[in-house]
């Protein structure tokens, strides 16, 4: 009898939509997602007066479009788009038409006056019966087809996310007997893309105390319920070039990355020209390149320029930005430019400050300097031998270690800057301590991005045995105008004349927290 009686209840619970095993779709988020996060900053929709605090939506559209269109494969850029810039555009079309077509799916999860609502949202997403989230769900999975979720805000933590939308590419409700006996909802798995997470697949399971969703990766990120997107429908996609770079050796293209300050470049007749300078060759010039678009500010912005003619990269002797406009004015916080070729994605250039540059009606300029002198023509050795120790190089071993650079990973709170930043303390065996104030020079470092910092040691020593620790320390008080932030990886390398000799330090991952920087944990010791 107990075996007819569970025969017939996976009988009837497969008609309605439960899965037995762990199903997935063929979306792989390291090969089908974009390989840039989702760090869009303050991007508004007029007609609905909605803020969105990103492009998630548009993002998920985005992937699914070029999954399920053929001949279109997703770009390959690891650094987000531009605004205005083709893919931008795009992403942001498809985030409006995300929203658009399920606004009576955010209205209905969206009126829950003082949390009244919050049981009856969490079992939405739990239950078991006719037209459930649960079998919407499973009658896509099921058949292979990735579907979009729409995630509705927890808002009571303020490490909790807002409103979000994801891609749910798979499930896990557990074995026959968990349906059996009711067991699958404490076994179940939805897997999905977030764009937040490029290139990782997250796990969403229900917290039934808190009557909540969260990632099993990142307990932190939490929502009250969340719905099937039933309303997508595919569109082909823009197409951006993915040529490869030929093994030549040379440079193929630079990446900037802008970072706007306090003041924003307008746009309109108001924009930025570039120039790159080489040695031995005629002047590259980029016209416009924000292309009559307005960048916001307190927010970066990427632009990837292809050299006309690939080149070494000793060839390549400055950038000049130059702004046309009237009356605007615009600061410039931070420059920074990668060099990429085969196999090459070198950071040639990294100046920032407070602001790093402020250009104005009478101060239109500014120069960044990459390659000062001419590449040096290398010459057969001679064979004749010079007397005494001329010509003789200094052995590698004893050359001083003369820079520190350190890679500085935030997680999801920012060193916010102005009065709250971070000093550097190094000390030396000797009993020597070399004291950097302000390394961020006053600047925001954003929350989720990777920060490069250059010292060069007063202090004569040959190994990096010869330093016993670094110290980061943080300058806020605490309190009500004291700023929290949090250190996610941190990566010291030590370098003799610019060549890399190994590193002193490395700890950390990007999604996990290393430490919390607060009024009452103000230091990080780095050591070996």
């Amino acid at each position: 009898m107990k075996n007819l009686i569970l025969l017939g209840t996976l009988i009837l619970w497969g008609f309605q939509g439960i899965g037995q095993t762990k199903k997935m779709t063929a979306f792989e988020p390291k090969q089908h997602g974009f390989k840039f996060d989702n760090t869009f900053k303050n991007i508004f929709i007029d007609a609905l007066d909605w803020r969105t605090g990103g492009l998630c939506g548009g993002m998920v559209y985005s992937a699914l479009d070029y999954y399920n269109t053929r001949g279109r494969s997703i770009p390959k850029t690891a650094y987000r788009p531009t605004e205005g810039s083709p893919l931008q555009k795009y992403l942001y079309d498809r985030q409006v038409t995300s929203l658009t077509s399920n606004l009576d799916k955010w209205g209905e999860i969206g009126f829950n006056p003082d949390g009244v609502r919050n049981s009856e949202f969490f079992n939405w997403g739990i239950e078991n019966k006719t037209g459930s989230r649960i079998n919407e769900l499973r009658a896509y999975i099921d058949r292979g087809v990735p579907v979009p979720l729409g995630m509705q805000s927890v808002g009571e933590k303020d490490s909790d996310p807002g409103n979000h939308q994801v891609l749910a590419i798979g499930y896990d409700f557990g074995t026959p007997q968990d349906i059996s006996n009711g067991n699958y909802k404490r076994k179940m798995r939805i897997y999905v893309y977030d764009p937040n997470f490029n290139g990782k697949t997250k796990t969403m399971v229900p917290n039934f105390k808190e009557e909540t969703f969260y990632y099993l990766e990142n307990p932190k990120k939490r929502w009250r319920t969340y719905f099937v997107d039933k309303n997508y429908s595919v569109k082909t996609p823009v197409r951006i070039s993915l040529r490869d770079y030929p093994k030549d050796k040379k440079i193929h293209e630079l990446v900037f990355e802008f970072a706007v300050g306090k003041d924003d470049l307008r746009g309109g007749n108001d924009n930025l020209n570039l120039s790159i300078n080489y040695h031995g060759a005629a002047t590259q010039r980029v016209y416009n390149i924000n292309k009559g678009n307005k960048w916001i500010d307190n927010y970066s912005q990427y632009i990837t320029i292809p050299l006309k003619s690939p080149v070494a990269l000793n060839r390549i002797k400055s950038v000049q930005l130059n702004t046309v406009s009237g009356n605007d004015n615009f600061n410039l916080n931070a420059l920074r430019i990668n060099a990429r070729g085969h196999l090459v994605n070198k950071q040639i250039y990294d100046k920032r400050g407070a602001p790093l540059k402020r250009f104005t009606g009478k101060d239109k300029s500014y120069k960044a300097l990459i390659n000062a002198n001419p590449p040096i023509l290398t010459r057969k050795p001679s064979n004749h031998r010079t007397a005494g120790n001329a010509g003789k190089r200094i052995p590698l071993s004893r050359k001083k270690i003369d820079k520190l650079r350190f890679w500085i990973r935030t997680g999801d709170d920012d060193l916010r800057g102005g009065n709250d930043n971070l000093n550097i303390v190094i000390h030396y065996k000797n009993g020597k301590q070399q004291v950097i104030k302000n390394v961020n020079k006053g600047t925001r470092w954003q929350d989720k991005s990777v920060n490069s910092v250059d010292i060069t040691l007063n202090t004569n020593i040959v190994n990096i045995s010869e330093i016993s620790r670094v110290v980061l320390q943080t300058t806020f008080k605490g309190g009500t105008g004291g700023d929290n932030w949090n250190l996610n990886a941190i990566h010291i390398e030590a370098f003799k004349g610019g060549k890399f000799v190994g590193d002193y330090y490395k700890k950390g991952t990007k999604h996990n927290v290393l430490h919390r920087f607060t009024d009452k944990k103000k230091t990080f010791v780095a050591k070996r």
